[in-house]
């Protein structure tokens, strides 16, 4: 019978703690540069939940979870002024909401998850290993830590180097990035836990269509006994008609939430299951629908959101981007195609073998087939690469103090690189994304808590904070979810840095449709003059100032 459980070696706690350890280290850091700073410390002890390199994004996740809580889990686009509505509802962001309307703080309430992120992702890769590894423990070791640190060395030699283009160099990095599982835990956990659903749906499967198959498959022997001098080929387990039904449950349930919290997992493996089902001529195919229609059901959904709200329509179209050269594939996968080619093998009628091989090709029919920034379709690689490589690596029968530098080659110099990178990036005094000065944070507290309803006009990137410290919609603020961001933004920071001439000023102002007008203390110009009759109260907070305009629009609004 298959053992059960993700049993853990010593070696693979300390990859799990050390994944813990890179998890945390962005709040770390970014504690230690807030007191530093002596910014105001308020939520999860100083930060407002920001935890990634594009802080942007954990910001909108902030907005949409407490917008959930004020709206029964429902959220809605609170970047724009556009009439989309509370019609999105997402798992994660429904509990944060919940548990922001029972008293605990927002970022608490969403960095929660990153717990939940790290067991989950360290956990199904151990799990993944020892499906194919059985108790060979530095095998196991090696699978785990490729599955969750993979960053292809290429990427990593051009960013610590700055050769080649810019171009050139950004889209190794973005290819780099997409494969290193681990960094998803820096602010987009629902990625993490979209990811690690992914291995778990295929081994579920496999338990509920052959509950009699060993563990691992490299324990049995791959030729058969000698009859007149010639070897027979394996026989194959018998066929069952009976089907498990808990893990086929889990199966289905864990790629409906795979697919729900990332939509390119579901894509990925609504493709592998489509591919068991064609490898094993439709046998067991009744039980393999089970978790593709789980897989395709949030597919739908978000293909609904994409036709029918006008938020989601505008997101869908600005995530269409270019896709990554053919020379970056190339450069960047290439020399680890090599490696894991020697570790491929017939399956055998094995269905763990076959999702193993059908993982590597979904990856890149989702990649090749789906326009929405179709890069995150490659997140997941590492893991089904991690078995390949193990293998390839093994069969070249090379020494293992070799192996343990490729496995150094293939980790280090791309966690090194972006941890450099994030704490550049929190050290800079020109993002706002992390933390917040007393003023602003004064400003804030009192549009959400006191202020008349309606949208709010602020200057970027400080607006990115306005929806999730106040619930209330900003003219512009985010990247994807902002109409005509550029040229918005662009037009909000010359009215706030005092470049518009009164009445240009006036005019601008009434045609945003805003109620509330917030000037964080990097913009320091006093609009009141230029203003006028327009503005019919100031409220000053140190160096921060918030106008209440005469004309308030009621924009909805979902302060706590």
């Amino acid at each position: 019978m298959p053992q059960r459980g993700p049993r853990v070696s010593s070696v693979e706690t300390v990859l799990l703690v050390g994944l813990a350890a890179w998890a945390l280290f962005p709040l770390v850091l970014l504690l230690v540069h807030a007191g530093h700073l002596h910014a105001r410390f308020t939520g999860a002890d100083g930060l407002i939940g920001a935890d990634g390199v594009l802080g942007a994004d954990q910001l909108q996740y902030l907005a949409w979870a407490r917008d959930a809580g004020a709206h029964g889990g429902l959220t809605s686009d609170l970047f724009n002024f556009s009439q989309g509505g509370h019609v999105y509802l997402q798992p994660m962001f429904a509990i944060s909401g919940a548990l922001y309307r029972l008293g605990l703080s927002l970022p608490l309430s969403y960095l929660l998850w990153k717990v939940v992120g790290i067991l989950a992702l360290g956990l199904a890769s151990v799990a993944w290993a020892r499906r194919f590894f059985g108790e060979q423990l530095l095998a196991r070791a090696a699978v785990v830590t490729i599955a969750l640190f993979l960053c292809t060395p290429l990427a990593a030699l051009y960013s610590w180097t700055q050769w080649g283009s810019g171009s050139f160099r950004f889209s190794l990095y973005l290819l780099g990035d997409e494969l290193l599982a681990a960094d998803k835990l820096w602010g987009y956990v629902a990625s993490a836990i979209g990811l690690a659903l992914v291995p778990v749906a295929l081994l579920a499967i496999e338990r509920a269509l052959e509950p009699d198959r060993g563990t691992a498959s490299t324990l049995r022997p791959r030729r058969g006994p000698i009859v007149a001098g010639r070897a027979m080929r394996p026989s194959r387990p018998a066929r069952r008609r009976s089907v498990a039904p808990a893990p086929l449950a889990v199966a289905g349930i864990s790629a409906l939430i795979a697919s729900w919290l990332h939509p390119w997992q579901g894509i990925t493996l609504g493709l592998i299951f489509v591919g068991l089902a064609v490898l094993r001529r439709l046998r067991g195919w009744a039980a393999l629908a089970v978790p593709a229609i789980g897989a395709g059901l949030p597919l739908l959904y978000y293909d609904l959101l994409s036709h029918h709200d006008v938020a989601w329509r505008l997101a869908s179209q600005h995530e269409v981007i270019a896709r990554l050269p053919g020379i970056v594939l190339l450069a960047g996968l290439g020399p680890l195609a090599l490696i894991a080619a020697c570790g491929v093998r017939r399956p055998d009628g094995e269905l763990a073998e076959q999702a193993l091989l059908l993982w590597l090709g979904a990856c890149f029919v989702t990649y090749f087939a789906n326009d929405a920034f179709a890069p995150h379709a490659l997140q997941g690689l590492s893991l089904p690469f991690a078995v390949l490589a193990v293998r390839g690596w093994r069969r070249l029968r090379l020494p293992a103090l070799i192996g343990a530098a490729a496995l150094a080659l293939v980790t280090i110099p791309g966690l090194a690189f972006n941890a450099r990178k994030f704490v550049r990036t929190a050290s800079s005094d020109k993002l706002v994304q992390y933390y917040l000065p007393q003023s602003d944070g004064q400003a804030l507290d009192w549009v959400s808590a006191h202020a008349p309803p309606g949208g709010v006009l602020a200057p970027t990137p400080f607006a990115a904070v306005v929806p999730s410290q106040t619930g209330r919609p900003v003219w512009v603020g985010h990247g994807y979810w902002s109409q005509d961001y550029p040229v918005q933004a662009h037009e909000a920071n010359r009215l706030f840095g005092g470049h518009l001439p009164a009445a240009a000023a006036r005019s601008f102002v009434a045609s945003t449709g805003a109620a509330i007008l917030i000037s964080d203390c990097r913009h320091p110009a006093d609009l009141t003059r230029k203003l006028g009759a327009t503005v019919r109260a100031v409220h000053q907070f140190g160096c921060a100032r918030v106008y209440v305009l005469t004309r308030a629009q009621p924009v909805r609004s979902a302060s706590r």
